[in-house]
């Protein structure tokens, strides 16, 4: 097992549910996701793994909760570099390699078309042109750079990830090609990255509130917009009783219901 620079978490992970815990990374709200930890009878499974430089504070996390002991597997919601950031670290310490959907895998990999493909808004206007603008051979080194060749393997949606005994991939595109949520069947705990998060990211004025609600994905990073929305109301449908997604703080019992019947009837 190779080293990683270690930091005890800044702020001790927070148990949501039996097993499930939550910490919370970076500062600000451009700079800020969260990533998972999830016990169960298979060890633990980490569910995200934050930007590049959260990988001490995840791995302080993870030595908090379960001492030593690695994880009996990684999962990814999508592969953008606030959920991936950190892996290609954590996977070589660990020695494990994270499950991705496949849709997910020529974005993970870093192909040029793919990332053509499937850009978001802010990807085709602004970070695709300036790419462009560099050259077609810096632009592949850039790509190559971001690719997570090695650190990422194919997941199946329809059973229980392996290291997840008990819960469900639910795939949920929109967001990315291959974007996938997870919910524990036995009590509908939904770790669901940026399909349906706890902040409106699209509304200024309630980022400046701070206003707890449930919402799609960024507009300015998601490929389709149309299937986004229709996985946010997947998810929603599935009525959750947590609701921990990729960015805000997440919400359980009466708050999580409430959210949930609101945002549906908004839809």
């Amino acid at each position: 097992m190779s080293r990683i620079r270690r930091a005890r978490p800044a702020a001790a992970p927070r148990e949501l549910a039996e097993g499930v815990f939550w910490l919370a990374l970076g500062r600000g709200l451009l700079r800020s996701s969260n990533v998972f930890f999830v016990r169960s009878e298979a060890g633990w499974c980490l569910v995200d793994a934050g930007w590049a430089q959260d990988a001490p504070a995840i791995a302080g996390a993870a030595e908090h909760l379960f001492g030593r002991a690695a994880p009996a597997g990684v999962l990814v919601t999508h592969v953008h570099p606030d959920h991936v950031g950190a892996l290609p670290e954590l996977a070589t310490r660990w020695e494990v390699r994270a499950w991705v959907h496949a849709a997910e895998l020529p974005l993970a990999l870093g192909d040029a078309r793919a990332v053509r493909h499937y850009a978001g808004p802010l990807d085709r206007w602004v970070i695709l042109p300036g790419l462009r603008l560099s050259g077609r051979a810096r632009m592949e080194r850039t790509l190559a750079r971001s690719s997570l060749a090695g650190a990422v393997q194919a997941m199946e949606i329809g059973g229980a990830p392996a290291c997840l005994p008990g819960w469900e991939a639910v795939l949920t595109p929109g967001h990315t090609p291959g974007h996938v949520a997870f919910m524990r069947s036995s009590d509908r705990v939904a770790i669901t990255g940026d399909a349906l998060v706890t902040l409106d990211l699209n509304s200024p004025l309630k980022l400046l509130r701070r206003e707890r609600t449930l919402a799609g994905p960024p507009w300015i990073t998601t490929w389709s917009w149309p299937a986004a929305t229709a996985s946010a109301l997947r998810i929603a449908g599935m009525t959750p009783s947590v609701v921990a997604g990729g960015h805000g703080t997440p919400v359980s019992g009466d708050e999580a219901a409430a959210h949930v019947q609101e945002f549906l009837g908004a839809h």
